[in-house]
């Protein structure tokens, strides 16, 4: 037994004092308490003191009972100060009212270390109106902490979890609700858990509590994870997982439910199943199959899992296939069956990725291609299983196919191209042909031109032009005796292999027939052609040992007779072939000569007979050499047509031309232009033409009006409808567009008005003669009158006579060319007589303004 050193001794206040024995009894039996016994005095003056404080104090404060000191406010010293207020505040109040005091509070043990006392003391009010209180504490510092550290876990648990008494009502909640519900955990004590779960109604969960209760039977408790509907402070409703289970405790049930957000799971699942659903419909729709299959032990097919547009194709449904593997397999080509039955087991034993790429033929005899690629793994249990897709590829293999045949073939006929030809002829002579010793008979191959074709193209138009090719292609087919290859090289060339003609009987027997069958009219259309065709022969092996050679022979022969007229054959001569030979060293020639411009522009005037004013020039193509010699337009013009270089060469003199002009419209001689010719390929190229001309007017810096083409009269006519396009794209931009060599092809006027010319130019064969030939002045007068009519202007080619000059002008021509002013002139020369002006004879009468 002690007192503190602030305690007072009272015996009178006390009672009667215990005798000897009934003291030690007292003693034996407070120390036998666990925890600490203590007696509280408040005196009427507000003072605290404890008289009676049990040795056991020191077990847990490390204090003795005399050692124990109260502080200012009444307090033992060692309560923690934090709990110095809530403590005294409970005294007063039993103090008032006499009721049993809570005690609680922690205390600072002479260590240090703080450790949780509680209990409860009893006051009752003496006779001098002081209160003193009987108390007893004991140490709860391990259940203090054990609640800390459950109350911190709770706090940090992302879940919510909470409390229910067997009614429904909300015992605790921890801090997660308020992030979950947005709700204080204090201000859902007592509260239905259907406020936080209105699917649980408060009446059916209270009866379903009671049922569990009385007889064990639930639909929650216990029962695992269920989905339910939460209900936000904020009134939004979002998706759950509840867990509810029943804990027994001191003698009381509770039930715990643990609440999961699982707005972002089911997010995620919805975001899935989306996938998975655009994943099926895409499998489900995809041109071909996406499966997972294995390979028997026993050798078989068979699929987990099929779907795809081609089960469609099969009329098979994916169960089907599913049921019985051979139904797919039974349904390929066999010897793709068999190759893709080993590639499998070759894949199953090595775990290589596998492709397959197989025909299936449907009941009712459909095609369809297929390509597939899978990966294949083994399982646990052995079986190697593949997942893969198989895509229809027939589009492309159709495409494959006809990539191939145009590769060998002529689009438009239908008959073998060059290559196929080179290849063919390569295996004839590489195999065994028929001949005395075993030797290749001789063979023929004939280059077969039709004579005069572009007149049907020019007059018709192309369509109709293509419809006679596929004739004759049909023509050339009946049946030859002996032939071999047939094949359209291009164009209106065709070439053929004749190998029964070993006789020069045999051979010219066998082009008769060639040409006989030119004999009777091709009906195309509604219409019918007399064509003939020109033949070049060449022998194997006289003269040539292989295709390539054969066909340059053959082609120099046909065209030595084409130069001829056309409906001639002529056979390959070393004659021949010395020309073929020149032709092919001036193409050389001109290639390089290209590549170093070579090609420049020389310029003829053109006189305004008004004004007796140079007004332009025509540019016309001139080869010159490095060494200063020049080529004859006659020698290299008809080559380059003929071999497609003359637009290269249009184009370099076009440029040089445009050069000089824009120069000479600086000297301030008045408007000066020029005129350049334009082929009648670059003519049907027009997207490439109008980008020539827009570069080199830009690059060059001459204005558009500035610049006139000239188109030959056949080359419009032969398609008028894109030569009107044409000129009205020349003419939008500025460009003027005239009609040269007028008079010598086929214009109607129907077709010339819809033409948007500058300038008609009257063809020298007319001019020549015009003072000696009524039929050539009529015709001139007739073009100059007609040219007016539709506001052209004329100008006249090649005139080279005085009385020429003064024909022209007397029949109102406009401008003039020709020997008589000067003959081309290179550009210098050009610019002289700019300057000077023509010569003083030449001049006529400038009428008066």
């Amino acid at each position: 037994m002690g007192s503190t050193d602030a305690g007072h001794s009272d015996p009178g206040q006390r009672g009667p004092a215990p005798s000897e024995p009934g003291a030690a009894r007292l003693d034996a039996l407070i120390e036998s308490i666990p925890g600490i016994v203590f007696q509280r005095l408040l005196r009427p003056d507000g003072t605290l003191s404890y008289p009676f404080v049990s040795s056991s104090v020191a077990l847990h404060t490390g204090y003795r009972p005399d050692q124990l000191r109260l502080a200012r406010d009444g307090s033992l010293d060692v309560i923690h100060w934090a709990d110095r207020d809530a403590n005294l505040a409970r005294v007063h109040e039993s103090a008032r009212t006499l009721k049993t005091c809570d005690e609680g509070f922690r205390v600072i043990a002479r260590t240090g270390e703080v450790r949780w006392l509680a209990g409860a003391s009893v006051p009752r009010r003496l006779e001098d109106g002081s209160v003193l209180w009987d108390g007893t504490l004991i140490d709860v510092t391990d259940q203090k902490r054990a609640e800390q550290w459950l109350g911190m876990v709770m706090d940090h648990a992302a879940d919510v979890i909470i409390t229910m008494n067997d009614a429904g009502l909300i015992d605790s909640s921890n801090a997660a609700s308020r992030v979950v519900f947005g709700c204080d955990p204090d201000s859902l004590i007592g509260q239905p858990a259907s406020t936080l779960m209105p699917q649980l109604e408060q009446g059916d969960l209270s009866e379903v509590l009671r049922q569990y209760l009385n007889t064990g039977e639930t639909t929650l408790v216990g029962q695992g994870p269920r989905e339910l509907i939460g209900r936000h402070f904020d009134g939004r409703l979002f998706p759950i997982e509840m867990v509810l289970s029943e804990v027994l405790t001191e003698g009381r049930r509770l039930f715990i439910a643990v609440i999961r957000d699982i707005s972002q799971r089911k997010e995620t699942e919805t975001a899935l199943l989306e996938t998975q659903r655009r994943l099926t419909n895409i499998a489900d729709n995809l041109q071909g199959l996406v499966f997972q299959r294995v390979l028997t032990d026993d050798g078989h097919l068979r699929f987990l899992y099929i779907t795809g547009m081609t089960l469609e194709t099969l009329d098979l449904s994916s169960q089907a296939v599913i049921d019985d593997g051979d139904l797919l397999l039974n349904a390929m080509d066999p010897e793709d069956r068999k190759r893709f039955l080993e590639a499998a087991h070759h894949s199953a034993r090595t775990l290589d990725p596998m492709e397959d790429d197989y025909k299936i033929v449907s009941r009712e005899g459909a095609e369809r291609w297929l390509r597939g690629w899978s990966r294949p793994y083994r399982t646990d249990d052995g079986t190697v299983v593949w997942e893969g897709v198989t895509l229809d590829v027939t589009d492309r293999k159709q495409a494959e196919k006809r990539l191939m045949f145009l590769a060998y073939h002529d689009a438009l006929t239908g008959l073998g191209n060059r290559t196929l030809f080179l290849d063919k002829f390569a295996a004839l002579i590489g195999g065994q042909g028929p001949g005395e010793e075993g030797r290749p008979s001789r063979w023929a191959l004939v280059a077969i031109g039709l004579d005069r074709f572009s007149i049907i193209n020019g007059t018709l138009g192309h369509a109709i032009g293509d419809r006679v090719l596929v004739a004759v292609a049909h023509r050339l087919r009946e049946p030859l005796g002996g032939h071999e290859l047939l094949c359209r090289t291009g164009g209106d060339r065709f070439m053929m292999l004749l190998t029964d003609c070993d006789t020069d009987e045999a051979l010219q027997l066998a082009l008769n027939e060639l040409t006989g069958k030119f004999q009777r009219p091709l009906e195309v259309g509604g219409h019918q052609f007399d064509l003939s065709v020109s033949l070049g022969v060449s022998l194997f092996p006289d003269h040539g040992q292989d295709a390539e050679t054969l066909i340059m022979h053959a082609d120099a022969a046909l065209h030595e007779a084409k130069s001829e007229g056309g409906s001639a054959c002529r056979l390959f001569t070393p004659a021949i072939s010395e020309q073929a030979n020149l032709i092919l060293t001036m193409r050389h020639r001109m290639r390089r000569a290209l590549e170093e411009n070579q090609f420049k522009a020389y310029f003829q005037p053109q006189v305004d007979l008004a004004t007796n004013r140079i007004v332009g020039s025509e540019a016309l193509a001139r080869w010159i050499a490095p060494d200063g010699t020049q080529v004859s337009p006659g020698e290299f013009i008809p080559i380059a047509e003929e071999y497609g270089l003359i637009d290269e060469i249009c184009v370099q003199v076009m440029e040089d031309a445009c050069r000089w002009t824009a120069h000479w419209n600086t000297l301030g001689l008045g408007d000066i232009t020029v005129a350049v010719n334009i082929s009648g390929r670059q003519f049907h190229n027009s997207r490439q033409l109008v980008e020539i001309v827009d570069s080199a007017l830009t690059k060059l810096r001459l204005a558009p009006h500035l610049l006139d083409l000239e188109l030959t009269e056949s080359a419009a006519m032969s398609d008028p409808e894109n030569a009107s396009r044409v000129m009205r794209m020349f003419t939008d931009r500025g460009i003027g567009c005239s009609i040269d060599d007028f008079g010598t092809g086929h214009s109607s006027l129907a077709v010339l008005k819809r033409f948007t010319l500058r300038t008609l130019k009257i063809d020298r064969s007319f001019v020549k003669d015009v003072t000696s030939d009524s039929n050539d002045a009529a015709i001139c007068s007739a073009i100059i009158a007609m040219a007016h009519e539709l506001n052209l202007k004329v100008c006249a080619e090649g005139a080279e006579t005085p009385d020429q000059l003064e024909f022209l002008r007397a029949h109102r021509c406009d401008k003039v060319q020709g020997f008589l002013i000067a003959k081309p002139l290179p550009p210098e020369d050009m610019e002289r007589m700019l300057r000077a002006g023509i010569p003083e004879a030449l001049r006529g009468p400038v009428p008066a303004n």
